[in-house]
């Protein structure tokens, strides 16, 4: 286990507000120095925390009366007043099953949150103490709310281990709060601004705790970001308590009622509300890519955490190989973002069917609660398992698997609560191991773009792990054996195992403004540098000391805050990539993560200069290539009328000569059809950048639009054998020797 601190433990502790010089400079970005040291000052939760909360929790499922979520209906909430003059309807659980009422707002009550979305803006803009002091009361294990919120959680969506998501917030919350600790100093210093428009949460099922109460809600509530919490068409009775029980804690500590908002309203209501809603409120989503897309063309500045298809591979079918899918692939009865839905292996079709053998069913989640359980089938859900989903599929005890040879389409379907497992069987294990199948693997996982992979092979021969590391783009990568295999449904935010749900690169600006990683501070998703700031750094210049490529690009930047922002992304580059990989504390699992360039596949980003774009913002996509050892991944295109901008980026010695071309569009445009390239870069993203568009995001997430973030780590402690393994990789971002 991870070691922990002398001092007695709280759910929370965390360092003092204003210790930004103990983090270091830019020390809310992922990756940086100060990022590092707020994974250092993260005190474990104790083993009783959980122990004292699971016995609270199933007492009160045992004692839950289904009647009092229909005495007591989800309503909408504004200002701290119920609005109930709608129509009554019934609300369902993740089954389809009753499970009590909601009021349902009227156009009228609407339009009343409609007008206080448009004119609300909280009396203060740190309310760090206030809020933070309601966060202890949620996960204080021996208090009133935190085994209920458990409780509601299992009671709505079925979760079976909803304790070990409290463990997890508490300790990440500690981390996610030095990172806005140091967000909030950068702003009271006059460099960066918090918007402060209200903040949409669009719930999850799942993770509501951790990822919508805690990050979405009250990391930015805490900095003066007003929310409105949205009703779900299933599991909202959750969500509805939690936000009431959440803003009567804060009006207990008098804060303004109008914090905290929670709409009841179908669909077609909710989405007359955003389109109402200022361009500047950002949405916070985590959920399919279809969905996150609908709400993006919406909602300009929605932040979404998507899916993907979760792949497991092991070099043989092992009785250890065999329980790692099965549990990988029934977390949470399949209703976990990590769930397994792709393995990799050579095996029979009858092995294929034989993984489920023994597939645990339990009636309900004070059961899994009571034994133990994290991946056994609900009945709920027990009677779907015996039935195909689709073309090609078996049953095989309660769970569905298709066997095959080939690689199955990356657009799978993931079937939502449903253990649901395709199977790709090369004949042997020297012919998974072989580079023609590694590579055609590494293409599909990129094209897929899962939000998690694990290798397992000979134990200590990560040869066949580092492979796909180096050609693919994962943020969740895990590394095991045939024996002690690695499952995909294991990462710790807090412990340096970083986290996040992509969508496919090139398609990444359709559904999300950026990628979301766990931890970092939610409101730095709608913060930007202040422009007295950057015009400021720009006068000031880079200095000699900056290589030359990106002292090339501050001579093409047409203005002194373009030129500003330019020495805020190197300073940035400067700091996380100078000891990249980075070792986290010692935990439970060896673990190295960081910044990471493109897949080294033969893909290229290509970012196109037409006869409009902005100069300044060309360089900015331009330098985190130029200024690090991902130089040769990219290409610029540029439009015949903008020549000067091309004999400018090659003159000053921004951009080498080999790696820029002058074409028009349409030579453009066959040219990425002909390559299918990682990532295109055009006016689509270069009009956001600047005063014009969205303003100049902070360096961490403007980055992370073109590089790959995430982590790898090994099943074991102290593992050796993976660092050296993985530590001289290419794919980590470092800084590039001569520019």
């Amino acid at each position: 286990a991870r070691t922990s601190h002398a001092r007695p433990f709280s759910p929370m502790a965390a360092m003092p507000l204003g210790r930004r010089a103990v983090l270091g400079s830019r020390s809310f970005h992922f990756g940086s120095s100060g990022f590092q040291a707020a994974l250092q000052s993260m005190q474990c939760a104790p083993p009783d925390y959980a122990t004292k909360l699971r016995a609270k929790t199933i007492a009160l499922i045992d004692a839950h009366d289904p009647a009092s979520w229909i005495s007591d209906p989800a309503v909408t909430l504004l200002r701290g007043e119920a609005l109930t003059g709608g129509t009554r309807k019934a609300t369902v659980d993740a089954f389809g099953r009753e499970n009590g009422a909601i009021i349902e707002a009227t156009a009228s009550e609407v339009d009343r949150v409609i007008e206080h979305v448009q004119t609300f803006a909280a009396r203060a803009r740190d309310l760090r103490v206030a809020v933070r002091a309601a966060e202890a009361d949620l996960l204080d294990a021996e208090g009133p709310h935190a085994a209920g919120l458990v409780a509601n959680q299992a009671i709505d969506f079925g979760k079976q281990d909803g304790v070990t998501e409290m463990v997890e917030a508490v300790e990440a919350n500690q981390v996610e709060r030095a990172l806005g600790d140091a967000l909030a100093e950068a702003e009271a210093a006059g460099e960066v601004e918090v918007c402060r428009a209200p903040a949409f949460v669009a719930c999850v099922s799942n993770f509501s705790n951790f990822l919508d109460l805690f990050r979405k809600s009250i990391r930015n509530l805490e900095l003066g970001v007003p929310v409105v919490v949205l009703s779900r068409s299933n599991t909202t009775q959750h969500v509805f308590r939690w936000c009431r029980l959440l803003g009567k804690l804060l009006q207990d500590r008098g804060m303004d009622p109008g914090l905290v908002t929670f709409l009841a309203a179908p669909l077609s209501e909710q989405q007359r509300l955003l389109k109402a809603a200022p361009r500047e409120c950002p949405l916070y989503f985590t959920g399919s890519r279809a969905v996150a897309a609908a709400i993006r063309s919406a909602v300009p500045r929605a932040v979404a955490s998507t899916g993907g298809p979760n792949t497991l591979v092991a070099t043989e079918y092992t009785r250890e190989v065999a329980e790692a899918i099965k549990l990988s692939a029934a977390i949470e009865n399949a209703g976990q973002c990590t769930a397994l839905r792709h393995a990799v292996l050579p095996c029979t079709a009858e092995q294929a069917r034989g993984v489920f053998d023994g597939l645990a069913v339990v009636d309900g989640p004070a059961a899994s609660l009571r034994e133990g359980q994290f991946a056994a089938l609900l009945g709920a859900s027990a009677a779907q398992g015996g039935t195909a989903p689709g073309p090609g599929y078996a049953p095989a005890s309660g769970a569905a698997v298709r066997h095959g040879q080939s690689l199955p389409p990356t657009t799978i379907d993931e079937y939502w609560r449903r253990v649901v497992v395709d199977f790709t069987a090369p004949s042997s294990a020297e012919d998974l191991r072989s580079p023609a199948f590694c590579d055609a693997l590494a293409a599909w996982l990129v094209a897929a773009q899962p939000i998690s992979v694990a290798v397992n092979d000979r134990e200590g021969d990560y040869a066949l792990a580092r492979r796909l590391f180096d050609r693919t783009g994962v943020v969740v990568f895990t590394c095991g054996s045939n024996g002690a295999p690695a499952l995909t449904c294991q990462a710790r935010p807090q412990a340096g195992e970083v986290f996040g749900e992509f969508p496919v690169r090139r398609e990444l600006l359709k559904h999300t403004r950026f990628p979301m990683v766990v931890p970092t501070p939610t409101p730095g998703y709608n913060s930007g540098y202040s422009l007295k700031h950057l015009e400021a750094l720009g006068k000031e210049g880079l200095g000699e000391a900056a290589p030359k490529g990106v002292r090339g690009l501050a001579a093409c930047a047409a203005t002194d805050a373009g030129r500003g922002y330019l020495r805020v992304l190197w300073e940035y580059l400067e700091d996380a990539c100078i000891s990249n990989p980075r070792r986290p504390p010692p935990g439970q699992r060896e673990t190295l993560y960081g910044l990471q360039a493109p897949p080294l596949n033969g893909q290229l980003t290509w970012v196109r200069c037409g006869p409009l774009s902005d100069v300044d913002a060309v360089a900015a996509h331009l330098l985190p290539f130029v200024a690090t050892t991902a130089c040769p991944l990219f290409r610029v295109s540029v439009d015949p009328a903008a020549r000067a901008v091309a004999d400018a980026l090659v003159s000053s010695g921004a951009v080498p000569e080999r790696q820029l071309l002058v074409e028009d569009a349409a030579a453009f445009s066959a040219r990425i059809a002909a390559e299918s390239p990682f990532n295109v870069v055009d006016d689509g993203h270069l009009k956001t950048l600047g005063p014009h568009g969205d303003g100049y995001p902070l360096a961490g997430q403007f980055v992370s639009l073109l590089m790959c973030i995430g982590h790898v780590k090994s099943t074991k402690p102290k593992d050796g054998a993976l660092v050296a393994a993985f530590q001289d990789s290419p794919r980590w971002l470092r800084l590039r020797k001569e520019v």
